[in-house]
C-alpha cells in the first residue's frame, strides 16, 4: 500500500501548505490502488487546512481511483478534530469508526459545495459558520458584512473559476486563544487567469494578481470600484487585529499584524484558498 506521511506542525502558514501540495503531487503518481494518509508523526493538524486535504483527496479519487486508509488509532489528542469535523469520515472507505462528533462544539464542520448550490452554502455560512459560539461577540452589522462577502465569493467561483471539482470550508475556533480560523479553497482558475486578461496583461504574477483584488478591484464590468469581497473581508481583518491569507498562483499572500507579506511556494496548483483569522473573540 502507498503512503504519504505527514510530518511536523501543519499550520496555516506557507509551509503548511507546501506539505499539502507535496501529498497531492506524491500521491497524483499513484492509481487504482489502497493509499495510506499517514499522521503519525505528526504533532499539529490546523484543522482548516483539512477543507484543502479534501479536495486534493477528492480530485485523487476522481481522477486516479485511489481509495485512502487513515489509521484511527492515530486521530486522538489534537488530531482527534479531523475526526471531529468529518474530514475522516469523508475520506476513508470504511467510514464505521469516523462518524463526527464533536463533543466539544469547537469545529465548523467541513462541508463540500458544488459550485451552483449557493442555497446550501447560503445556509451553512448563516446558521452553522457564524451561529458558531466563537463568534458569538461580533456585532450582527459585521456579520452582515462577512456573510455577504462569502457570498459574493461563491458567487465568483462559480462564474469565474472554470470548475466541476466542490468547494470546501472548515474551521475550527480555540477559546483559550480566543482565536477562530475558517478556510475556503476551490480547484479552479485561481487568481491570475482572469484579472491578466482583465488588465490586458498588466498584472502578471499571482502576488500581483491578489494584491490587485484585495486593494478593491474586481473583473466584473459593473463593478463598484472599492467595493468587491476581498477587500471587505481584508478591511475587517485590518480594523479587528485578524489576519487573511490568500493562496493562488503559486504564491502565499498574507495580512498580518496589519502588515501585509507574500512569499512564492515551491509549485502551484489550480485555484485559490482563502484563509481568515478572528482574533480577540474571548476579550
Amino acid at each position: 500500500m502507498s503512503k504519504f506521511s505527514f510530518k511536523g506542525r501543519l499550520q496555516t502558514d506557507p509551509k503548511g501548505v507546501q506539505q499539502l501540495f507535496d501529498f497531492y503531487k506524491f500521491a497524483k503518481q499513484y492509481s487504482n490502488c489502497w493509499f495510506t494518509i499517514d499522521f503519525e508523526q505528526l504533532e499539529w493538524f490546523d484543522a482548516n487546512l483539512s477543507s484543502e486535504l479534501l479536495l486534493y483527496c477528492y480530485n485523487l479519487k476522481k481522477n486516479n481511483n485511489l481509495k485512502f486508509f487513515i489509521d484511527y488509532s492515530i486521530l486522538k489528542g489534537d488530531l482527534n478534530v479531523l475526526s471531529r469535523n468529518g474530514f475522516a469520515y469523508y475520506v476513508v472507505h470504511n467510514k464505521e469508526h469516523f462518524k463526527p462528533v464533536d463533543d466539544r462544539e469547537t469545529v465548523i464542520p467541513i462541508k463540500a459545495f458544488q459550485p451552483d448550490n449557493v442555497d446550501s452554502f447560503a445556509d451553512y455560512i448563516e446558521n452553522i459558520f457564524l451561529k458558531q459560539r466563537g463568534l458569538d461577540k461580533i456585532d450582527k452589522d459585521s456579520k452582515d458584512r462577512i456573510k455577504s462577502s462569502y457570498f459574493e465569493i461563491f458567487d465568483n467561483v462559480g462564474i469565474h473559476a472554470n470548475t466541476k471539482s466542490p468547494i470546501i470550508c472548515c474551521g475550527q475556533h480555540f477559546p483559550a486563544s480566543g482565536e477562530l480560523k475558517f478556510t475556503l479553497t476551490d480547484y479552479g482558475d485561481g487568481f491570475l487567469k482572469k484579472i491578466a486578461q482583465h488588465t490586458l496583461n498588466e498584472v502578471k504574477s499571482g502576488a500581483d494578481a491578489i494584491s490587485w483584488a484585495v486593494k478593491g478591484g474586481s473583473t466584473k464590468p459593473d463593478a463598484i470600484k472599492g467595493g468587491n469581497n476581498h477587500k471587505k473581508i481584508m478591511m475587517y481583518c485590518f480594523k479587528n487585529g485578524g489576519e487573511l491569507s490568500i493562496v493562488s498562483d503559486g504564491c502565499f499572500w498574507s495580512l498580518q499584524n496589519k502588515s501585509i507579506n507574500s512569499q512564492n511556494l515551491n509549485n502551484c496548483r489550480d485555484g485559490a484558498t482563502i484563509h481568515i483569522t478572528f482574533r480577540y473573540l474571548n476579550y
